[in-house]
């Protein structure tokens, strides 16, 4: 994603194109066909936008416009082709020696060209975004908690995302895919899971992976917004 933010008009207009995409088809698997490309073609580094415009439809007061995207997620987790974005593993990315400020460049492809990526969906890449070191620079706790609401929120329009969802990230808790996941990312997405699938509110779905595991160091973080 480039430097420049998205204005929240224009965030408002993407989501207003893209809900006119997915109502203009009746056929599901053409729809997350649509959700696919729409994060495909903002690429890795503006998969955030994506999440932006998500989150501007599960703010807004239009009930049926939130099924309608939340359905098709539902779509993807039975596929379990979920629209996603990459992050680097774990282990992968380093921040540089020394106590001087860090320059824009330290942050280019060349220092994290690498480093090897996974591709995570919307709730997972919030959750590693916020609790690990990756190509991007920290989330912080009050952003993650708005974001992570608000997609939960939008994801319970669904029976079947918000059956679904929580099932997968049990899963992903249980396994050590490949580096992906540190232990302390898969006991939250374990603790979100479990409070997601037991009814909970989504401001405590959020509440459940801040609240679990060993604090974090915050001098060990530059924090970012979303």
């Amino acid at each position: 994603m480039s430097s420049q933010v998205p204005t929240p008009e224009a965030l408002r207009q993407a989501a207003t194109r893209l809900l006119a995409a997915l109502a203009a088809h009746p056929d599901p698997e053409y729809r997350l066909a649509v959700l696919k490309r729409v994060a495909r073609r903002l690429g890795e580094d503006g998969y955030p936008t994506f999440l932006r415009v998500l989150n501007v439809i599960a703010e807004s007061d239009d009930a049926a416009a939130q099924r309608l995207v939340a359905d098709t997620f539902g779509v993807a987790l039975r596929r379990m082709d979920l629209p996603g974005g990459a992050l680097s593993s774990w282990g992968a990315a380093r921040l540089p020696e020394g106590g001087s400020p860090l320059a824009a460049s330290a942050f280019s492809g060349r220092f994290f060209g690498a480093a090897p990526r996974r591709s995570l969906g919307p709730v997972e890449y919030l959750t590693v975004w916020h609790l690990q070191r990756t190509q991007r620079q920290e989330l912080g706790a009050p952003v993650f908690r708005r974001a992570m609401s608000q997609l939960i929120s939008l994801f319970n329009r669904s029976d079947e995302a918000r059956s679904l969802y929580p099932q997968k990230l049990a899963a992903d808790a249980q396994n050590e895919l490949e580096g992906g996941y540190t232990r302390a990312t898969r006991e939250r997405l374990g603790a979100l899971a479990a409070a997601w699938s037991s009814g909970q509110s989504p401001e405590q779905v959020a509440d459940a992976v801040l609240a679990s595991g060993a604090p974090l160091d915050p001098r060990a973080w530059v924090v970012h917004d979303l």
